[in-house]
């Protein structure tokens, strides 16, 4: 095989796998056992203990990827085929795949347009399947696992240029603007989740606009992704995506919230696929945490939470925009 079509054929394989392992996470992990437990805390508590426990232990595993990937695929199959009757420890096996994999798979992408692809088909097919009921989805697990199993083999593990450490992605504001983002999320998506009322997700009627603007949000994303605003622009579209939810615009809801996401994960992704890996593990464990966070939050019913994070992103904006102030006198008076 040619030199430029066997890079092709590597590209494409991560690409695919990324985005069956992506796509597992969002109707197995996420919400297909969440839903098929019914929320019982009590149920599925193992699996963020072993998703915490995976990206712990995968600091001293990434550089075994090519035979570690395979091996934990081929345990994620095994498990798939019992998705509806899994005990605890089984949950806590699935969990720790899933942390060793997940930020794997983000230290290696080749080039951030793939990753977007990946996203892409993810949000398209989560989309498009969520309305399949949680206790019918062993299908979907398996099919999921064997497609991630057969790009294992396929794929080249790289990393592109030297990862470095970057003191801009690494400041407590940047940290915190990554967790708070994906707490938002989380909180948002789980409430939704259980209201009837403002479901979109499993809507026959919002997923070509879900898809839709999941789309652009990824496009949009990819060229304003240096654009120093950024924060500021979703902190915005947070606040106007938890308007709509709170005055029950529902249509507005399935324009902007899927966008929203889109953008913000993008940008996180772009962050991250920077950073050296133990740095990578650390800022992976935010999801875990903010996933907690938000089923607690929608459990509860309040969303005030969200409130307290929204504020508290823009009393940090308003605090680096006055800091940032001084600084420019100085550098002018110097001049």
């Amino acid at each position: 095989m040619e030199p430029k079509a066997r890079t092709s054929l590597q590209v494409y394989s991560y690409v695919l796998l990324f985005f069956a392992e992506f796509t597992y996470y969002l109707l197995v992990l996420q919400t297909g056992i969440v839903e098929y437990h019914h929320s019982q805390l009590s149920e599925i508590w193992m699996i963020p203990i072993g998703g915490i426990l995976g990206i712990i232990v995968s600091v001293w595993l990434y550089r075994h990827t090519y035979w570690l990937m395979p091996l934990l695929l081929v345990l994620q199959l095994l498990l798939s085929f019992r998705y509806t009757s899994l005990d605890g420890m089984e949950l806590f096996i699935l969990g720790v795949i899933s942390g060793i994999t997940a930020p794997m798979l983000i230290y290696f992408i080749r080039d951030l347009w793939g990753g977007i692809i990946a996203l892409s088909l993810s949000y398209t097919a989560g989309t498009l399947l969520f309305d399949i009921d949680a206790g019918e989805r062993t299908g979907i697990a398996v099919g999921l696992s064997i497609i991630a199993l057969l790009m294992s083999f396929l794929t080249r593990y790289e990393k592109q240029g030297a990862p470095r450490f970057n003191g801009e992605i690494t400041t407590v504001y940047s940290m915190g603007s990554i967790f708070a983002w994906l707490l938002l999320d989380a909180i948002l998506f789980e409430t939704l989740s259980r209201d009837t009322g403002m479901h979109l997700w499993g809507e026959e009627r919002f997923m070509v606009p879900i898809v839709l603007f999941h789309i652009v949000g990824l496009i949009a994303a990819y060229y304003w992704r240096a654009w120093r605003h950024n924060d500021l622009l979703l902190l915005f579209m947070f606040i106007l995506t938890y308007g709509a939810y709170l005055s029950h615009a529902q249509t507005l809801l399935s324009i902007i919230y899927p966008f929203v996401i889109s953008y913000y994960n993008v940008i996180i992704l772009s962050r991250l696929i920077k950073l050296g890996y133990p740095l990578l593990a650390m800022m992976s464990l935010s999801l875990w945490a903010a996933s907690g966070l938000g089923l607690f939050s929608a459990l509860l019913g309040n969303i005030l939470l969200a409130w307290v994070v929204l504020f508290g992103l823009f009393l940090s904006w308003m605090m680096r925009r006055v800091a940032f102030k001084p600084v420019c006198r100085v550098l002018d008076a110097s001049i």
